[in-house]
């Protein structure tokens, strides 16, 4: 289970690093990842990783802080999956659209210190 939280951690890093060097790039990649694939497919993403995360919480320091991140990560996922009144369409507009370049790069300094975080955790 240690690996599977490397692996999170390694990519969440990477991704946060992406989002602020590299943010209109990351923003077409974006848009093009969540055009090209179903949203109930896309759901799956997040809800397994969350699901991942709270098996593997046991093997860290904070694994209170891990089964956090694991349940936003399901409810996330859930929320994608179900899309209440197209609530998921809403934020997916909002995200590729009317967000700005220093949201994006918020969005990876709180990836990046996600990442780094849980990867400083594992025991």
């Amino acid at each position: 289970m240690k690996e599977i939280l490397y692996v999170i951690s390694l990519l969440w890093i990477v991704s946060g690093a992406c989002l602020i060097i590299y943010t209109s790039e990351c923003r077409l990649f974006s848009e093009k990842a969540l055009k090209a694939v179903d949203r109930r497919l896309m759901a799956f993403v997040p809800a397994s990783v969350g699901i991942l995360l709270m098996l593997a919480a046991a093997h860290t320091r904070n694994a209170w802080f891990v089964v956090l991140l694991g349940g936003i990560e399901i409810a996330k996922g859930g929320l994608a999956f179900f899309n209440p009144k197209d609530f998921y369409e809403e934020i997916i507009r909002w995200y590729l659209h009317d967000a700005s370049d220093q949201t994006f790069r918020f969005f990876g300094i709180v990836a990046l210190i996600l990442g780094t975080a849980v990867f400083s955790w594992i025991l």
